[in-house]
């Protein structure tokens, strides 16, 4: 198959530092490649990939836009995407922009949603999915709160979790690891990395807490992050933004990764990332946190702070092995890209397949999910 991923604008794939979307795209693309599949990757200059690569903007955009740039800049990259595909003569189109084709646009598109349930999204998604186009959901969770918001009329062809380099992941046996747990991730609300400090400083566990902060998320560092870690004496380290090796070493040598993320969060790649090298995770039971960690085995699924905080040591404890092996079966790119192209190749063909029924979101991943 001739495929087109259209990715954002906002950092070159893979992403040195932050970017989950973008590492998202890099593995798949690599998979799918890896499957024998042309693929063409539309994507900030700069991008490294085995693909045919064509630059969707002069230069990486970043974040620090306003809400109307970033739509304007997205809406303009996706339908330069479109036009390209057309030229190309792809089978069909892969969008990570949220935008949609030209009206009567004549390939195939599938769009998967990395976000959650807005109202904004809902009607977004309501409106494409009359004029023909296809969805991907990255959780059963996420794909639960879009049908129950939009009254089922959101044209989903399956569910595929997000895809882990698992094979070329850095393994950190039992042997490795340090006495201390590590928050990887943005200096967000939705993050919490104050709760973060919180369920460490409750457990008496050496904490490493790599932010990523940005102008906007400054004034939230300092009112709700900064003094929890002044006042932590010397249990919590603030090491900033990590990517690549740097990054690698922190989660692998780490007895723990906490994941006390407040909200639906589609899914946290943090905790297939954490599995793969070989880490256990703790993190609150919300969003697609049931399908991703093996309850006692790979990690825990809390329902609050104090239970994140009384289960921590334990976790700690479990078996590294355990959990790369979960993520090789589960989340491992090739595991992932084999389900993207089963279901590419339903819908070039003008099969969308039946939908998947909606999820409790419970335990879904202990045997690999199918795409449809």
């Amino acid at each position: 198959m001739r495929i087109v991923e259209i990715a954002p604008p906002w950092f070159p794939i893979p992403p040195s530092g932050y970017g989950g979307i973008e590492r998202v795209v890099f593995d798949l693309v690599e998979g799918l490649i890896a499957e024998g599949h042309e693929v063409v990757l539309f994507a900030p200059p700069g991008s490294r990939t085995s693909a045919q690569l064509v630059s969707n903007v002069d230069r990486p955009l970043g974040l620090d836009l306003t809400e109307t740039e970033k739509r304007r800049h997205l809406y303009e990259v996706g339908r330069h995407g479109y036009r390209l595909a057309m030229q190309l003569g792809a089978d069909l189109v892969h969008d990570h922009t949220d935008v949609a084709p030209p009206d009567d646009y004549p390939l195939p598109v599938l769009h998967t949603i990395h976000g959650p349930a807005t109202p904004a999204a809902v009607a977004a998604y309501r409106a494409m999915s009359l004029r023909g186009d296809q969805f991907l959901a990255i959780s059963h969770r996420q794909r639960a709160l879009f049908a129950a918001a939009s009254g089922g009329m959101i044209a989903f062809s399956g569910v595929v979790h997000n895809p882990v380099d698992v094979a070329g992941t850095p393994f950190y046996s039992r042997d490795m690891k340090e006495p201390y747990a590590a928050f990887v991730g943005r200096c967000h609300w939705e993050k919490d990395p104050a709760a973060a400090i919180r369920v460490a400083r409750e457990a008496g566990v050496p904490l490493k807490l790599a932010l990523r902060v940005t102008v906007e998320e400054r004034p939230y560092f300092e009112a709700a992050v900064r003094p929890l870690i002044e006042a932590s004496r010397g249990l919590v380290e603030y090491v900033g933004e990590v990517g690549g090796h740097e990054k690698a070493e922190l989660i692998g040598r780490a007895g723990a990764v906490l994941f006390p993320s407040p909200w639906e969060e589609p899914f946290g790649l943090v905790l297939a990332e954490a599995a793969a090298h070989g880490t256990p995770v703790v993190a609150l039971r919300r969003g697609s946190v049931p399908e991703v960690v093996v309850n006692g085995e790979t990690g825990f699924a809390c329902a609050d702070e104090a239970a994140m905080a009384a289960v921590l040591r334990e976790a700690m404890a479990l078996d590294p092995a355990v959990c790369r092996d979960h993520a090789m079966a589960c989340f491992d790119r090739s595991v992932i890209a084999r389900r993207h192209a089963e279901l590419f190749g339903r819908l070039a063909a003008g099969r969308s397949g039946e939908p998947a029924a909606a999820s409790d979101g419970a335990n879904h991943h202990v045997v690999p999910v199918p795409v449809a």
